[in-house]
This record gives structure tokens, C-alpha cells and sequence, in this order.
């Protein structure tokens, strides 16, 4: 679970919204780092951003601490091996690419688990912490699966957040949409901007379609 394409497409769209609007990112916080990848991302399109990496599982934050070592931005990424409840620390951009499901069968491995499931960071926690960190005019951004979007779209009004953006995904234009990503903030918005991604390009599978391409050319 080290590197996927929500991530991907997520740090490179995080906080897009917001600076849309005028906002700038000084503080950012990646909830559930992982490898690393988001923050690393973060880092990279902001460069005047500190990013707090958090991450419950002692040897994903250990992974994340090495690739952030080895990264040009190590100085400005600080990885915590730590759960996000109590976290108070606050952040302009909150970012996360969380374990999304919910009551399905388990494997045998505790760190898959821990990773897929959203038995230690429900929707509602989410939503909670973040709001606990976020200043007034910050964006929370998130990959979520789209047959959870009532539930998402429930819990996030109940907490207070008003939606910003929203960019549906889909492998091509003949496939269904499957994730989206989301933009929120607690300021409102008349107007949320929704759009749709196709991932893959004509050539086939594993071909990036151009927009993509184009979005994840920066990063090496």
C-alpha cells in the first residue's frame, strides 16, 4: 500500500481550490502518511509549506521518515508515528487518502488492514480532527469511493464543512465513475466546481490520459 493512483492524483490537486481562491498554504497536515507520498507532494507544489506527517502504524512512519530523509524537502516534512485524535497543530491544507472500507472481510494482515479499513479512522473522526486543526479559511482534500458519497456528503454537513470542489473519477469514458476527490472548507461556496478525470489514455491500460500526464509530469 505504498504508493497508489489516488494518492497520486490527490497530492496533485490538494489544495488546488483553496489557492484558487486566493488562500496560501504555510501549514499543511497529511493524516495517515503512509510512504510519505502525499506530504511529499505537498512539499513539493508549496514550497514555503511545512507539512506535519502523521502515521499510526510504527513501520509505515518509519518508511515515511526514510523517504522524507531522502527527499530535498526532509527539512520542512516532520513524520509523527501517531494516530491523528488529540492533534491539535493548525494547518492552512489537510490532506488524506483514507482507509475507506467499511464492515468488509479482513485479511490475515494486521498493516493491510490497518491500511484499508476504517476501523481506526471512521468518517466522522475524519471530519472531526480535521476541523479541530483547520483555520477558518484552510481546505480539507480527500479521495473517497463513490458509492460512499451519501454518507460522505452527510457526515461532512453535520460537522459544518461546505464543499468547495469535487473531481469524479474514472478509468476512461466507456468505465463508471468510482473515487472522487473532495474538496471542503468551512467557509461556503455558491457555486462547487465538479468535474470528471479520465485516468487512462486510448493506449490502454497503464497509459496515463494526457490531463494526468500532465498533472503528475512535475514529480519525480
Amino acid at each position: 500500500m505504498k504508493v497508489g493512483t489516488d494518492a497520486l492524483l490527490l497530492g496533485s490537486w490538494a489544495g488546488s481550490e483553496m489557492t484558487r481562491r486566493g488562500g496560501q498554504i504555510r501549514q499543511a497536515l497529511d493524516i495517515g502518511t503512509g510512504s510519505g507520498i502525499l506530504a511529499l507532494m505537498v512539499a513539493q507544489r508549496f514550497p514555503e509549506a511545512t507539512v506535519q506527517a502523521l502515521e499510526l502504524e510504527p513501520d509505515a512512519a518509519a518508511q515515511a521518515e526514510v523517504n522524507v530523509q531522502r527527499s530535498p524537502f526532509s527539512e520542512r516534512i516532520k513524520v509523527h508515528a501517531r494516530a491523528v485524535q488529540g492533534w491539535s497543530e493548525p494547518a492552512d491544507l489537510v490532506v488524506c487518502n483514507p482507509p475507506f472500507f467499511h464492515n468488509h472481510p479482513k485479511s490475515t494482515d494486521r498493516k493491510r488492514n490497518l491500511a484499508r479499513h476504517d476501523d481506526t479512522l471512521p468518517l466522522r473522526v475524519l471530519f472531526a480532527c480535521a476541523k479541530a486543526c483547520l483555520r477558518d479559511r484552510g481546505e480539507l482534500a480527500l479521495v473517497f469511493p463513490e458509492d460512499r458519497t451519501e454518507e460522505l456528503m452527510r457526515t461532512a454537513k453535520n460537522l459544518g464543512f461546505q464543499l468547495w470542489s469535487q473531481v469524479r473519477l474514472r478509468a476512461t469514458p466507456n468505465h463508471p465513475v468510482i473515487r472522487s476527490m473532495w474538496s471542503w472548507g468551512l467557509t461556503a461556496q455558491d457555486h462547487p466546481n465538479v468535474e470528471t478525470w479520465d485516468i487512462e489514455g486510448q493506449e490502454g491500460e497503464g497509459a496515463w490520459s494526457p490531463a494526468v500526464a500532465a498533472r503528475l509530469s512535475a514529480f519525480v
